[in-house]
């Protein structure tokens, strides 16, 4: 029993180290459990796994090992020291967002290790509340400012024990006018909004009074008291305030367009976060979306991407992936064709001129041969008169795992609807550089107009056409695999122009079925328009689609919350819940 029990321990080590490896994209990274006597600040340093407590023990290396490792992978050593400030209350804050920083990439990224890394940190919080202790203020800003970026409620449900000051940090969020997602994956940027929050914090205590001005600050903190007071009362207030508003805040929320991958799920913790009000496409009508040029777009056939050779080679990748899926993306894809084949009803017309003799007549066409309504027909329902159009997010956070998950679903789910007489088209979305290319090029030659609108080079690509047999089309599935074409997300017009394509097929039933990781994001855009502009072209798209036309719109978020933008929709924090979604979600509509 011990020498199973110390095989599984070192099963378990072993797994976080080749975990941590793969996640720090550092080979020759060393990870210790235990105290080792000689040890490198790059090394990782884990407790050892003790029967006591087994289950929170592991949730606690897990979320340690995955939070060190992404510091290896995003965190530059020299540039912090530069950056960090000299004081120390200063330093604790300022590390502390870093590495939160850092965090909060790879949970956008990964869905399993921001699970991993809350399950950690509410451990620690757990305890705090045990203890009936209070959460030091660097650590309450952590908190808060992690649930802002990934929509989660960790610091809400522990509110109690967050330090006094965590009040000018919310103040602090509600008046920073800049997109702070944009910031993240920029270590310097980032880093000059520490500075600051640190001056909205520390302002007034380090400002050096005047004798005769103590008055004057005795006031301006009693002032400050009573700000805090109505603060109180605004948030208390708010949980007053109507269904539509707390909706409003919501699309205010999500109109705060991300810069970088995954964002989390979606809840009403973060409404006194939330800035000024910004206006969303339903109450907005007269917005209008701009474009600075078309010039550099393409709308490409995948094969157009890859010499033949790579296409072969990515598809045999592709393929070895799906060797290792589970068999329950089979199970699911024969559960619908089963409905679907069921759904197409025959039947026999009787009594006609021409046809296929029914012998069940045999006896009126010798008694009268003259009588030519002897003849039979088999009919069938008009139900194969359907095409599916899948858009795929073909974004730089779908790189990895979502990418090729969805590649699998894809192809088997493409085989199962052809073999049902199901037209389907595949299609993919990203843009072809980023920062902006050859469209931001074009715009700074001309002075940098203002608000110039969308400023990026669209790539869509068409992985398989409606009329194209899989057979033709099955090896551009493994062309999403290319390394380097998974870039930015232009949702709205590539929402757009997949409707377009749907639209104009002679099908009577068209399903349009969007795949997609989170909302519009394009660097380039974003730096120089209104910072919702993608997201309201993303509305107006949608609106127009599910109110205006016949065209059935569904929506599968992966690890984003995407039923605020559409009216049927489900989220998935798991990538491998892919395929068995995309099945059951096409079995209800049938």
């Amino acid at each position: 029993m011990i020498k199973k029990k110390i095989q599984t321990n070192n099963n378990f080590q072993k797994s976080i180290e080749s975990t941590a490896k793969v996640i720090s994209e550092k080979k020759n990274l060393s990870i210790f459990f235990g105290d080792p006597n000689n040890k490198n600040k790059s090394d990782i340093i884990l407790p050892i796994l003790t029967e006591s407590s087994e289950s929170s023990n592991v949730k606690k290396i897990r979320g340690m090992s995955d939070s060190a490792s992404l510091i290896r992978k995003h965190h530059d050593i020299d540039l912090h020291k530069q950056l960090s400030p000299s004081k120390e209350d200063h330093k604790k804050i300022f590390d502390e967002l870093e590495n939160m920083r850092c965090e909060v990439l790879g949970s956008f990224a990964m869905p399993g290790v921001k699970k991993n890394i809350s399950d950690f940190l509410e451990l620690e919080l757990e305890d705090k509340k045990d203890k009936a202790e209070k959460i030091s203020r660097e650590k309450t800003i952590k908190f808060l400012l992690r649930d802002f970026l990934l929509k989660e409620e960790l610091s809400l449900k522990y509110k109690k024990n967050l330090d006094k000051d965590y009040k000018k940090f919310e103040k602090f969020l509600k008046n920073y006018k800049k997109n702070i997602f944009s910031l993240i994956s920029n270590q310097e940027e980032f880093s000059d909004f520490i500075h600051q929050l640190l001056e909205s914090i520390f302002l007034k205590k380090e400002t050096p009074l005047k004798e005769n001005d103590q008055e004057n600050d005795e006031e301006e903190n009693s002032s400050e008291k009573n700000d805090e007071l109505e603060e109180e009362e605004k948030v208390n207030d708010e949980n007053l305030i109507s269904d539509d508003l707390i909706e409003k805040l919501e699309n205010e929320e999500i109109n705060k367009s991300e810069n970088i991958e995954f964002t989390g799920g979606s809840d009403d913790s973060n409404i006194e976060f939330i800035s000024k009000s910004t206006p969303n496409a339903d109450n907005h009508p007269s917005f209008k979306y701009k474009i600075y040029t078309t010039k550099f777009d393409n709308i490409i056939y995948a094969n157009k991407l890859c010499d033949t050779n790579e296409t072969l080679k990515l598809r045999k990748q592709l393929d070895k992936q799906t060797n290792k899926l589970d068999s329950t993306i089979t199970i699911l894809a024969n559960k619908l064709q089963r409905k679907l084949l069921a759904k197409q009803k025959r039947w026999w017309e009787f009594d006609l001129e021409e046809g296929i003799l029914d012998s069940g007549k045999l006896a009126r066409i010798i008694v009268s041969p003259e009588n030519s309504l002897s003849y039979k027909k088999e009919a069938e329902a008009d139900f194969k008169d359907t095409v599916v159009t899948l858009l795929i997010d073909n974004s730089g956070s779908m790189r990895g795992r979502p990418i090729t998950i969805a590649a699998i679903s894809t192809d088997v789910l493409a085989k199962t609807l052809e073999r049902c007489g199901v037209k389907v088209e595949v299609l993919g979305f990203t843009t072809k550089t980023w920062k902006g290319g050859r469209a931001r090029d074009y715009w700074i030659k001309n002075n940098k107009p203002s608000c110039p609108g969308r400023l990026n080079e669209l790539l869509h690509i068409i992985y398989k056409h409606a009329d194209h047999p899989i057979r033709r089309s099955k090896q551009n599935f493994g062309i999403m695999l290319k390394e380097g074409l998974l870039k930015e997300n232009i949702d709205g017009e590539a929402l757009e122009w997949a409707f377009k394509r749907t639209l104009n097929r002679p099908e009577k039933r068209k399903i349009l079925m969007v795949i997609s990781d989170g909302a519009p994001v394009d660097d380039s855009t974003l730096s120089s328009n209104d910072g919702n502009l993608l997201d309201l072209h993303l509305k107006n798209t949608i609106k127009l689609i599910e109110k205006k036309s016949n065209v059935e719109l569904v929506a599968i978020g992966i690890g984003h919350d995407v039923s605020r933008y559409y009216a049927k929709a489900v989220t998935i924090l798991d990538v491998d819940e892919l395929a068995e979604v995309m099945s059951m979600k096409l079995i209800e509509m049938f």
